[in-house]
């Protein structure tokens, strides 16, 4: 099995799990002081393996593209969808990282009280939460789409 295909089924595992403690503890001020060190590091191995998946990847598309010049044949569109997807919940993933961390020492931090701000960064951890999400289930979807294409066992 491609090193690729083990690390995306443990990001398909983190990326959700990180979403939904970022919607808890936007959402949930009561339980941000027990979530934030969860949340952030569940998030940084999240990220991690983000790029340990994107790495592998990359590897695993030359590997391909050569093939293909090889035999003469093209890579299919699934293959670059499910990259481009996969690109896509890189950024998302990042961006929830980069947004957590701010948020959960400023206007999100367990001791603040509830203001506007904190309404408004509950929001874009949201936002950047939802995305994750989105960007897992289509890159998981691509990814299978792109699996279920090319093994001989599954081709009528």
């Amino acid at each position: 099995m491609p090193t690729h295909a083990l690390v995306g089924h443990l990001v398909i595992a983190t990326a959700p799990l990180t979403a939904l403690l970022a919607l808890v503890y936007a959402w949930r001020p009561q339980a941000r002081r027990r979530l934030r060190i969860p949340f952030v590091t569940i998030g940084v191995v999240n990220m991690a393996l983000v790029g340990w998946a994107a790495q592998a990847g990359a590897t695993l598309l030359d590997m391909f593209k050569a093939t293909g010049r090889t035999t003469g044949e093209e890579l299919s569109a699934t293959a670059v969808v499910h990259a481009h997807q996969a690109d896509a919940l890189s950024v998302a993933s990042l961006t929830l990282l980069l947004a957590a961390v701010v948020l959960l020492w400023w206007v999100l931090a367990p001791s603040r009280p509830r203001t506007t701000g904190a309404t408004a960064g509950a929001c874009l951890l949201s936002t950047c939460a939802l995305a994750v999400c989105w960007f897992s289930a289509s890159t998981l979807v691509e990814a299978t789409r792109s699996v279920w294409t090319h093994h001989t066992l599954w081709q009528g």
